[in-house]
């Protein structure tokens, strides 16, 4: 009978197999072929090839283990390669621990342009145009303007914001190297480094104690003063902190430090964002007061209407359009008229000679109830 057609149970006791077989998880032993002639070692210890394999297989026992021996007796008979054994993983690779690399992926992750950073750019575009537009009286939500123009708009006020963020990053970069240089040096510039920190930290005292009173309206400190001068300590106090501890050879934050750390970063966001809010409202005003000296540079408007406005503004001319054919709709033409701003279809024009204390704004539907024609200077 061939070897291929063995069944467990029909195997001789001469064999080897049968009797080795007792039970689930248990494996045969002895897998001696009458044609083969085994190694001598083999036949001293037969069992130690079958116990390294269970060992780094457990699931290669009993009938299973069987039936490959008697696929690959097959193969050795018919002349095929032998197919290795597909070998089984001893348990699930644990990825190494990488916490800063995880951090920074979630923190990508949550970071998202379609949430926070949208929501950000949106609020320094609404605060720009919010105080651009009222400058001239003109509310921005009368405007209409879409998410899209707020986003748009929000980058005159993050030019300065971001470039200030750049380098002092780049400072405290640079200034962190310096401080783990000097401590590496030895006892003296570890000493030098220490005290440095000291002196930064006797500096956050008074400016966080200003920083509260110009919250409270005791010091004119401005719309940025009180978010600068909070924020700002915090960030000394925390990088002074920070080299203080590597120049001990420690590592930072420690465990009783955490929560106050996390504090802190929290407060120094806030009063950043806090700044840059300040900062697109002075941004937009002053766009405003020199747009307002120099009115030339939007498009002048020639305005044609059915109707009389009566406006009576300086540096505005009325002309009643010459007689024409019975039908004709528009009478009146308007001229000395700048476009201020376009949106939701209507316009927001003002006079050429528009001034804070005595200007006007006028505004119109952009449909086919009036003709208008825009023209340079």
């Amino acid at each position: 009978m061939e070897a291929g057609h063995h069944e467990p149970h029909d195997l001789p006791d001469g064999d080897g197999r049968r009797g080795q077989q007792v039970g689930p998880g248990r494996g045969c032993r002895g897998d001696h072929h009458p044609r083969q002639q085994q190694h001598p070692r083999q036949q001293q210890h037969p069992r130690q090839r079958l116990h390294l394999r269970q060992r780094l297989h457990p699931r290669w026992r009993g009938e299973p283990v069987i039936r490959w021996r008697l696929r690959r007796e097959q193969l050795l008979s018919s002349g095929e390669e032998e197919e290795p054994p597909h070998e089984l993983p001893d348990g699930p690779k644990q990825p190494e621990a990488r916490p800063w690399t995880d951090w920074i992926a979630k923190l990508a992750t949550w970071v998202a342009p379609t949430t926070l950073l949208t929501a950000l750019l949106f609020f320094f575009g609404y605060a720009y145009t919010s105080s651009l537009y009222a400058y001239f009286g003109i509310d921005a939500g009368t405007i209409g303007f879409t998410t899209q123009d707020l986003l748009i708009r929000s980058s005159p006020a993050l030019y300065v914001p971001a470039g200030v963020a750049l380098v002092g990053a780049l400072v405290g970069a640079l200034g962190y190297h310096l401080a783990t240089r000097a401590a590496g040096d030895g006892k003296s510039g570890a000493r030098t480094v220490r005290w440095m920190c000291l002196a930064v930290t006797v500096l956050v005292l008074p400016l966080l104690v200003v920083g509260f009173l110009a919250g409270f309206e005791v010091v004119d400190a401005g719309p940025m003063g009180t978010p600068l001068l909070i924020g700002g300590a915090l960030l000394l106090a925390v990088l002074a902190r920070l080299m203080y501890v590597r120049s001990t050879g420690a590592d930072y934050p420690l465990t009783g430090e955490r929560a106050a750390l996390g504090i802190s970063v929290a407060i120094i966001v806030l009063c950043s964002y806090w700044a840059v809010g300040g900062y697109a409202q002075q941004k937009g005003t002053a766009d405003a007061e020199q747009l307002a000296h120099h009115l030339y540079r939007r498009p002048a408007v020639v305005l044609d209407t059915s109707e009389r406005l009566h406006l009576g503004w300086a540096g505005v001319r009325e002309t009643v359009l010459p007689d024409v054919e019975e039908g004709a709709r528009f009478r009146y033409r308007y001229e000395g008229l700048r476009l201020l701003a376009h949106s939701g279809g209507r316009m927001f024009l003002v006079p050429r000679d528009w001034t804070w204390e005595s200007g006007n704004g006028l505004i119109l539907p952009f449909d086919a109830t009036v003709r208008v024609a825009f023209h340079p200077g």
